[in-house]
């Protein structure tokens, strides 16, 4: 399915904190099938972190889904955005195939962040921001749900500071989930990681009209 084949408006799915992620990422999924009436993008949309939560897990097994299942592979990212304020998110999930002209190549070294609960998103969006500034590719690992709403938060902010100082660079993120050992356990963890790419311009995601 080509972009210009999609729906003008995608669909839309909302989020709260006791939904399920599998339920959701199907959702998402939907959008590739050949007869959908609404293709991508798909807006994820969701409030404060229990909800955040369940939307980037949704589309972590989304990405996979599609990758893995959907004939021919269908690679997706996701735009995080903010609905009228900060805590309210936008997930903007979309072909990454629409992106790949303006995708700034970067070295395969990753720049990790790590963030917690308690971690400020404005701090950690300057230090993404400034990776991005140095064409180095940012990547953000969270263990839990206020921690992945940090960093979503996070990587949103950053794209905020990278349009008001005019660097003529966006962001977008491949979103999954990755095992990680702590040291002096014995047991592996779940985190969330994503994974940024740098877009030459601004990502234009529009705004939902019905």
């Amino acid at each position: 399915m080509s972009h210009d084949d999609h729906h003008p408006h995608g669909r839309r799915v909302f989020c709260k904190a006791d939904d399920s992620a599998s339920a959701i990422s199907r959702r998402i999924s939907m959008a590739a099938l050949p007869d959908s009436k609404q293709g991508f993008p798909v807006r994820v949309w969701a409030k404060h972190a229990g909800a955040t939560n369940v939307g980037v897990k949704a589309t972590a097994i989304a990405t996979a889904r599609l990758a893995t299942e959907n004939e021919p592979p269908k690679h997706v990212v996701a735009i995080p955005g903010f609905r009228g304020n900060r805590t309210e998110i936008e997930l903007y999930v979309e072909d990454v195939a629409n992106f790949a002209d303006k995708t700034i190549e970067t070295p395969a070294e990753e720049s990790p962040f790590t963030i917690g609960g308690k971690t400020d998103p404005k701090a950690s969006a300057g230090a993404i921001a400034n990776a991005a500034r140095e064409r180095k590719t940012p990547v953000v690992q969270a263990i839990g749900a206020e921690a992945v709403f940090g960093a979503v938060r996070a990587i949103a902010i950053a794209r905020q500071y990278l349009q008001d100082k005019d660097d003529g660079i966006d962001l977008y993120f491949k979103t999954e989930f990755v095992k990680v050992r702590f040291e002096g356990r014995s047991e592996d963890t779940t985190a969330i990681k994503m994974t940024c790419y740098l877009y030459e311009g601004k990502l234009e995601t529009g705004e939902w009209m019905g």
